[in-house]
């Protein structure tokens, strides 16, 4: 298996639909819908005995398995008690800098987005370019690329108010004006990543407060069972869906934000 060092995955990340076959009567293997588009993903795991597990798994091209791998463009600098590291450098059990104090990682995700490839099911359409300077000098010092699962932090007082804390967060992509973030299109494969710690936080990408990896509070609701043993067999690290804890702050989307503060 690759590591999650330079080169992880090749362009075939996103593999053609697979034809529906049944699923064995243990229930290990989920059977798959007819024409569903899978695709290939990395993860790195720290383990209870702090081994570090690699493996490679091809599960549905939907949003609820691509957001765990699609936040961060490689070369994106992750602060860690070391200074910067790019995200592809990171490994299970490196302590980064985030709003709760230092914690090691303990997860990385990753896959690729090939252009040209895209589908109604998968959520990898386009990335988001956040351009230097685009919060204020140095709020990145560099353009920092990202995938459509990244969130940034929104932070108002306003929010307090209405809602109880004030900060939220909203998806970059929302952001999109073709100045301080751009939707970009590369011309070739970009390999993306998302990491946990154990408990859902922000950390600081450039500069910009951004959430580590969670599936949502209603992910469970969202898969059935064989897909809910699929994702989970993802994340060697954890025994069910309740392991995630809570998300620390609420997510929702800029809409949502721009009515609020407009009352």
């Amino acid at each position: 298996m690759t590591s999650l060092r330079p080169g992880l995955l090749a362009e075939n990340a996103l593999t053609q639909p697979i034809p529906p076959r049944r699923a064995p009567e243990t229930g290990d293997v989920p059977a798959r819908r007819p024409g569903s588009l899978m695709r290939k993903y990395e993860a790195a795991a720290l383990l209870p005995d702090l081994t570090v597990s690699f493996k490679t798994h091809v599960a549905p091209a939907t949003p609820i398995f691509e957001e765990a791998a699609s936040a961060f463009a490689r070369g994106t600098l992750i602060q860690t008690v070391n200074g910067a590291v790019a995200i592809e450098d990171l490994m299970p059990g490196d302590y980064v800098v985030t709003a709760n104090g230092s914690q090691p990682v303990t997860w990385i995700g990753s896959t690729s987005y090939v252009p040209g490839r895209s589908s109604e099911q998968t959520s990898l359409a386009g990335l988001t370019r956040i351009t230097a300077d685009a919060f204020g000098f140095g709020k990145p010092s560099m353009d920092v690329l990202v995938g459509p699962a990244a969130r940034l932090v929104v932070r108002h007082e306003k929010l307090r108010r209405l809602l109880g804390q004030e900060a939220v967060l909203a998806p970059v992509h929302d952001y999109e004006d073709g100045d301080r973030f751009l939707p970009v299109t590369p011309g070739g494969t970009v390999q993306l990543y998302h990491l946990m710690v154990q408990r859902h936080t922000l950390i600081e990408v450039g500069g910009i407060e951004m959430e580590t990896y969670h599936p949502g509070k209603t992910v469970g609701q969202a898969l059935g069972q064989n897909m809910r043993a699929l994702f989970l067999s993802m994340f060697p690290n954890v025994t069910s869906l309740d392991d995630f804890g809570q998300v620390s702050l609420t997510r929702t989307q800029r809409e949502v934000i721009d009515s609020l503060l407009d009352t």
